[in-house]
């Protein structure tokens, strides 16, 4: 879901996932398509990897075509210490937005 795309590629596919769903699932179905041998993960992973570096992640695809490095974009993120250290490191942004909010609200 949503989450997943967070973990893995931060907030722009994120959000992109959250106010565009229509767009981003027919993105998702058309790397599908067009690949024809990956699954739903696998496209919703290069479709994240796009959406937050398009030069990046093609640039890589190049370099796969090529016979480099096949990078795993459906499992980047994912395993358990990534994913605790990212959640940590996110509460404690939302916090300390949080509180500077609070207290630029209530004037001290």
């Amino acid at each position: 879901g949503p989450i997943g795309s967070l973990y893995r590629a931060g907030p722009k596919p994120f959000f992109s996932r959250i106010f565009n769903p229509d767009t981003y699932d027919q993105a998702v179905l058309k790397y599908m398509a067009q690949d024809g041998s990956c699954d739903r993960k696998e496209a919703q992973g290069n479709m994240d990897a796009f959406l937050e570096n398009p030069q990046d992640w093609a640039y890589q695809k190049v370099q796969e075509q090529n016979g480099g490095y096949k990078k795993d974009y459906a499992n980047a993120n994912m395993g358990k210490k990534q994913v605790f250290l990212s959640t940590v490191w996110g509460l404690g942004v939302v916090y300390f937005f949080g509180n500077l909010a609070y207290n630029g609200i209530q004037g001290g």
